[in-house]
């Protein structure tokens, strides 16, 4: 029976017909293959015969070869691609002299390279991965069981640190998608912020530049309005300068004209005096009137003094009228200032709220959507779930009812079987005393074993086949239902203890049953073959 290796390397080997079978050589086949989903395009065989290269091949993107080996040879394959762990295989052709010209089953396997990963000791890939050679109890050539089983642990070791930094590097990716990711929505969050930042700056900034043209513009006011004030109060006192300059001017020219007046009242009045002397009446008539008209003067320059200060309160209080009234203007400028401000505050305040509101409904729309989401995936899930355990259930009662029937039918065959040797013993006793019977009812006999034997065999097999049939489901569910490695499991089923061990590896899923009959029957099987013992126990123990 061929053998299923399944470590680093995959080794199918198939029994053929004899028209395709190689004479006095061997004809090997096979294909390279890239874990993690990469192309053989690039990838190169060396065949290395003695420890001598003779042949380098590059593959194409299918990663298939065949070649022919010698006879009588010591050959070595090497499996490489850049970035990927080298593999060995060694062949050894030797076979013995009477074998000479026997035809060969061809060889068949296909070698997957893992990725190659820092850190990872992948030292004991420089040995052969898997040895083939002859064998002379089958008389053809097999996979070395007896391989040493430390190198074979270490291959594993190796495989699984490798496996495990793919995982890791493959979660690093994911963990950097994740990162890149949250960068980009970061990115983008700041972008808007920033966005929303530069136009509430810019409006801000707007705000603030019609604030201080406004502010300017009061204060230009308030200059404009405080030169003009101070050009008045500089005319006002100019016009009041030159207004006292002039009734100052006017006092002393009166007073001059009153002075020359009085001189020469003086002069004509000493000359009438001295000219007159004898004209007493008439000089004292002249000294009443320059007396009255000294008088005359005193009064018009009180009346003019009068006059000055009327005019300077006339114009303190219209000084002061004025500057009520420019306050009274400044105030109302100034409360109207505040209340454009509070205005636009408050547009600002509005427009922000609205900004806020139209952003948390964008928010809350989209929660509500992605909880939307989420809970139709659930429901989803649910109802998927639902229909394969449903066809789950309608499948096992098939089975139940296959089974049944062919319980029933075992039961019968068993019965029948019984039922013949019983016969048996009695045709052997009917044998001692009638010979001449013996031979007819011994072939009948003999007949009728076989057709027992016949239909048992039959019901194993439809066992076998029932057997494969829950199987090959359970194929396509293990790899979503079990995790990578070992896993085993014992339960009870139809009157029989199964123990099964699930081993997965990447892509490869081996299935091992232990199957315990109450009356003492233990059968074992690995994907729906049956195995020996021994078999079982050493794969079990490679996993």
């Amino acid at each position: 029976m061929r053998k299923l290796f399944l470590l680093s390397v995959t080794i199918l080997f198939s029994l053929l017909s004899n028209n395709i079978f190689s004479q006095n050589n061997l004809e090997v086949k096979g294909r390279l293959a890239l874990k993690e989903g990469g192309s053989a395009k690039e990838g190169k065989i060396k065949l290395y015969e003695a420890g001598s290269l003779i042949q380098s091949m590059a593959l194409d993107r299918s990663g298939k070869f065949s070649i022919d080996l010698q006879i009588n040879k010591d050959y070595i394959f090497e499996f490489s691609q850049a970035g990927y762990v080298s593999k060995k295989i060694s062949i050894n052709t030797d076979v013995p002299e009477k074998y000479r010209d026997k035809a060969f089953t061809p060889i068949y396997f296909a070698v997957d390279l893992p990725q190659q990963y820092e850190g990872v000791n992948t030292v004991i890939f420089s040995q052969p991965v898997g040895i083939i050679k002859f064998y002379t109890q089958i008389g053809d050539f097999d996979y070395d069981v007896d391989y040493s089983t430390e190198v074979r642990n270490k291959i594993a070791q190796a495989e699984k640190d490798l496996a495990q930094a793919h995982k890791d590097y493959l979660e690093e990716q994911r963990q950097k998608a994740i990162e890149e990711q949250r960068a980009v929505i970061a990115a983008k969050k700041a972008a808007e912020v920033a966005e929303r930042l530069k136009q509430y700056e810019e409006q801000k900034a707007i705000a603030e530049a019609r604030k201080k043209a406004i502010e300017q513009a009061i204060i230009q006011s308030e200059l404009e309005k405080e030169n003009l004030r101070k050009q008045q109060e500089e005319n006002a006192l100019r016009r009041k300068q030159e207004e006292e300059a002039r009734l100052q001017a006017e006092l002393l020219e009166k007073q001059r004209i009153a002075d020359q007046q009085r001189i020469q009242a003086e002069e004509r009045a000493k000359i009438k005096a001295e000219e007159e002397a004898r004209k007493r009446a008439a000089l004292e008539a002249k000294i009443k009137a320059d007396a009255e008209a000294r008088k005359k003067a005193t009064e018009e320059a009180a009346k003019i003094e009068a006059e000055r200060k009327a005019i300077f309160l006339a114009q303190q209080q219209a000084d002061t009228e004025r500057r009520k009234q420019e306050d009274n203007a400044k105030k109302q400028a100034d409360l109207l200032e505040k209340e454009r401000i509070k205005e636009q505050q408050r547009i600002v305040a509005e427009e922000r709220a609205k900004n806020e509101a139209e952003e948390e409904a964008r928010l809350r729309a989209a929660n509500e959507a992605r909880y939307k989401a989420e809970a139709d995936s659930l429901k989803k899930a649910a109802e998927e779930k639902a229909l394969r355990e449903a066809q789950e259930h309608e499948r096992q009662m098939a089975l139940l009812k296959e089974e049944s029937e062919i319980r029933k039918k075992e039961e019968e065959a068993n019965s029948a079987l019984l039922e013949v040797q019983k016969q048996a013993r009695l045709a052997e006793e009917r044998r001692l005393s009638d010979e001449r019977n013996k031979a007819e009812e011994a072939a009948q006999v003999q007949a009728e074993i076989d057709k027992q034997k016949s239909l048992r065999k039959d019901i194993e097999q439809r066992k076998i086949n029932v057997l494969a049939k829950k199987t090959a489901k359970e194929f396509s569910e293990v790899k979503r239902d079990y995790p990578k490695g070992k896993t085993v499991e014992e339960f009870e089923k139809f009157g029989m203890h199964i123990t099964r061990t699930i081993a997965i590896d990447n892509d490869v899923v081996r299935i091992f049953l232990k199957v315990k009959h109450k009356w003492g029957g233990v059968f074992y099987f690995k994907n729906n073959q049956s195995i020996s013992v021994s078999l079982y126990n050493v794969e079990l123990k490679r996993i």
